[in-house]
């Protein structure tokens, strides 16, 4: 059997990072029991008090109310008394790069080869995982790495999250993300890279559809939807409007977006990707660290820096801010299936923070939960296998031990996670360093944020909002 090059460094990353690899239990008899707990389903009930769910091999067989029986208890069954712990559904970040770095204090990207960016991917994936995030949405992604990842993962190499990856994103020559080795121009050469992407295997198609002409839009949705592929565009006024009309799928980050756009999202079923958490003011950084140390969750000095640090990588003027949170409530009350995405690495923490920050923005904790579940399962299309807690779905699960709709903080509590009936290891890498060391480390992380690292970061851009 040959193995591909990108795999050898996937599983290396992986043997490193997790210890040996933990297979699927797919056509497995084994049952996992989860007992005395509560069940937040995130499928539009109530919470279920005093429940047991039965996971026979990779899905959910039974949830019932009432503790297991010990008469039924064999050797082939494991149960776990959770203690009155709340089950939900895994959490979805959809709006991810998992190469990326913002700020980059340390230079790391700087002619990084593909190996590390591997490298620093599978262990910024497997941190989320340890989160509760059991999947993930990539959304541009150099070298095509967040495929052969994906496929990793899938194969049972190692455990990591799911991912539905879209490889490199189409953008013309010129546009938003420079990076990009060659752009693509006029409706030939959009459906071409389109094809191209579809050929290496991805999931779903992003656009920089924010400088595309309309034919070029059109010919990028013609082609993606041609073969049952969804599109997300990268994408600000008035081109929102544009894109949300001629039919793109999911709109990704939507600065400036309309009450008249948020309204025809709604009309056409069109997702939206807010990624609020790189929309803040100075103000809103200071109120949520405030808040996070109130609660205690600033015990981890590189985890408390490294946040503030990357949410002002992002500093937003304060009525740039204000109105992106805003169009986020009303999307969530005229009906727009909104999702959490963090943009920001790593997966783990800045996609707590954005959960919450939904709420710090007025939306109601259960839509945040429903936004973190079930609408990224429906937003990647497998809503019928994934994204709620229901008897006949894939056992992804997360456990935490307080209630998230008293606190929606209490989703940092995890108890426990559970990604295709198999239980993860929660324990960090047994390594001198974490994943916050690619912003914390040497000279940098001696200096702190406040010297050369900030700079680094854009700090002297000021109360202003950069281009996007």
């Amino acid at each position: 059997m040959t193995i591909k090059p990108i795999f050898r460094f996937i599983i290396l990353a992986g043997i490193l990072a997790m210890g040996w690899p933990t297979f699927s239990q797919e056509t497995s008899d084994a049952k996992l029991v989860l007992t005395n707990c509560q069940v937040i389903n995130c499928a539009g009930s109530p919470i279920q008090r005093n429940m047991t769910v039965v996971i026979t091999g990779n899905k959910i067989t039974s949830i019932r109310k009432g503790a297991y029986p010990r008469s039924r208890q064999k050797d082939a069954v494991s149960v776990v008394d959770l203690n009155g712990a709340y089950v939900l559904p895994g959490f979805w970040n959809v709006h991810m790069h998992l190469s990326a770095l913002l700020p980059d204090p340390n230079h790391i990207l700087d002619n990084e080869t593909l190996p590390s960016a591997v490298l620093r991917s599978s262990l910024n994936a497997m941190d989320g995982l340890r989160h509760g995030f059991t999947a993930i949405r990539s959304v541009g992604e150099r070298d095509y790495l967040d495929v052969d990842l994906r496929d990793a993962f899938d194969k049972g190499f190692f455990m990591g999250p799911r991912i539905f990856a879209s490889g490199e994103p189409v953008s013309p020559t010129g546009g938003h993300r420079g990076d990009i080795p060659t752009g693509a121009d006029g409706v030939a050469e959009i459906r071409k890279s389109v094809r191209t992407r579809i050929q290496k295997g991805v999931n779903l198609i992003k656009i920089m559809g924010v400088e595309m002409l309309q034919d070029e839009l059109e010919a990028a949705l013609e082609t993606a939807h041609s073969v049952g592929l969804r599109v997300a565009s990268h994408s600000r006024e008035p081109e929102t409007y544009r894109s949300v009309k001629s039919g793109v799928d999911s709109i990704e980050h939507g600065y400036g977006v309309k009450d008249e756009t948020i309204k025809l999202m709604a009309e056409k079923g069109t997702f939206y990707v807010p990624t609020i958490i790189c929309n803040l003011s100075d103000q809103d950084i200071k109120e949520r660290d405030q808040r996070l140390a109130q609660l205690g969750y600033c015990k981890d000095e590189k985890v408390t820096r490294g946040r503030t640090l990357i949410a002002r990588a992002d500093l937003r003027s304060k009525e740039h801010a204000e109105h992106q949170r805003k169009a986020l409530v009303k999307a969530v009350n005229v009906g727009v299936k909104v999702c959490i995405g963090s943009d920001s690495t790593p997966v783990g923490e800045i996609g707590v923070l954005e959960i919450e920050q939904f709420v710090l923005s007025g939306v109601s904790e259960m839509d945040a939960l429903i936004a973190a579940t079930r609408n990224g399962a429906d937003l990647c299309g497998v809503l019928d296998r994934l994204g709620t807690v229901e008897e006949g779905k894939l056992a992804d699960l997360v456990v935490v031990a307080g209630n998230p709709l008293d606190n929606i903080s209490n989703i940092r509590k995890v108890k426990m996670v559970i990604k295709d009936g198999v239980p993860v290891d929660l324990r960090q890498p047994t390594a001198p360093a974490n994943y916050w060391d690619y912003y914390f480390s040497g000279t940098a992380y001696r200096r702190g944020y406040l010297g050369d690292a900030e700079k680094a970061a854009g700090f002297s851009r000021g109360l202003t909002d950069p281009p996007e």
